[in-house]
């Protein structure tokens, strides 16, 4: 096992393992990103990292840094001291884990690209919401690729599991990936009262299982049943919907609002304007306008603007003071009115950038698991 500290506000233990996946008449490489269901991806090259790990964070903006492959935008809601716990598995198409929270926070996310990402509540509090709307106590909360929004109650504890589609339709029927998928793009995968506790229990050993025997991890067919079980677990505590009662066809509003997702994710957000995005989703300004409000809580170019403040603030607490001004970064953001940004900025971070910028370089965050390189925030 090996430590790693990075000033005061990350603390990592975990055991990577390199797992190399081979094919007949194929090379072995060091790909991560692409995963097929044998391990290996189109070229027959390898997929592979996998480990386990517990990570502890104490500041928001740095576990927006770590939760790849997710890209995260965190807001405290209220008082008290940010506090994050996760313990985690991660393999070459799969990646569970299990986290609390210590104090209310509002979450904007874009989920991983082909990966279906299901959250197992443990304990949830009263205000907690996904999508924009109340937890539903028989459902699992779950979204195809896209954005998410969702608040997490102080004390909240759940799982996440987030899953290659690519393995689902390897080791689950055509009908069965169909049905799952349409629960996911409702965002929500029924689940009976009685089977919650259990799936949750049941999470809970796997993930035990694979910390207190991580040399398992060095055996590509220990992880492919890892993966196995995982997938299969969780699409037989689903219940999903017959095929008569799965839901119409997406409306033009929900499918301009993936096309515009789509074209966020892509693009170099510093030079996006929301006329662009419209004319990319093919929808008018106020049907994305309705869409956004409806899946997110705030229109589009609010959502691309707190993505760009984000930015920023990652950029000021990785910059050592004297190598760069608050100004410089800005422009290079995009942001040219400064009062605004200043205003903005100390709205969603309760301080001025250069209160940011003068904060001690706490050094990179570590990159634990496979996942898509970040946002494009700056200007090629």
């Amino acid at each position: 096992m090996i430590w790693i500290n990075i000033g005061a506000e990350i603390r990592v233990l975990f055991r990577p393992i390199a797992i190399h996946f081979a094919q007949k008449g194929a090379g072995v490489g060091a790909r991560q990103e692409t995963a097929g269901p044998s391990g290996v991806d189109g070229g027959g090259r390898s997929a592979a990292l996998a480990m386990v790990g517990i990570q502890e964070t104490d500041d928001p903006c740095f576990w927006e840094r770590v939760s790849q492959p997710w890209e995260v935008l965190a807001k405290p809601l209220g008082r008290g001291p940010f506090r994050n716990e996760k313990t985690f598995l991660a393999t070459p198409n799969c990646i569970l884990y299990r986290e609390s929270f210590a104090s209310r926070l509002r979450v904007h996310a874009l989920s991983p690209e082909g990966m279906l990402a299901i959250s197992v509540p443990v304990r949830c509090g009263n205000r907690t919401s996904y999508f924009n709307r109340a937890l539903h106590e028989r459902g699992l909360p779950a979204t195809l690729p896209g954005a998410a929004e969702a608040v997490l109650e102080a004390g909240q504890r759940h799982f996440m599991v987030l899953m290659r589609l690519t393995l689902l339709r390897h080791h689950l029927t055509a009908e069965q990936v169909v049905r799952l998928e349409a629960g996911a793009a409702a965002h929500l995968l029924p689940v009976p009262s009685e089977t919650m506790e259990r799936l949750g229990r049941w999470l809970d050993e796997l993930l035990a299982r694979a910390h207190r025997a991580p040399g398992m991890l060095d055996h590509p067919a220990a992880v492919h049943a890892l993966e196995q079980e995982l997938i299969t677990g969780l699409a037989g505590a689903v219940v999903l919907p017959e095929r008569h009662e799965l839901p119409a066809r997406a409306s033009v509003r929900r499918c301009g609002f993936e096309r515009a997702i789509e074209c966020i994710r892509h693009a170099d957000l510093t030079a996006l304007d929301q006329a662009t995005l419209c004319v990319t989703a093919g929808v008018s300004q106020r049907t994305l306008d309705y869409a956004f409000r409806e899946h997110l809580g705030l229109p589009p170019a609010a959502f691309i603007r707190q993505l760009r403040l984000h930015a920023l603030r990652r950029m000021l607490l990785a910059s050592r003071l004297g190598e760069s001004t608050v100004t410089d970064l800005a422009y290079h953001l995009g942001f040219t009115q400064l009062g605004r940004l200043a205003g903005d900025y100390r709205c969603a971070f309760g301080e001025a950038p250069s209160a940011t910028l003068a904060r001690p370089f706490q050094g990179d965050a570590p990159y634990f698991w496979p996942g898509r390189p970040a946002l494009r925030l700056c200007a090629a």
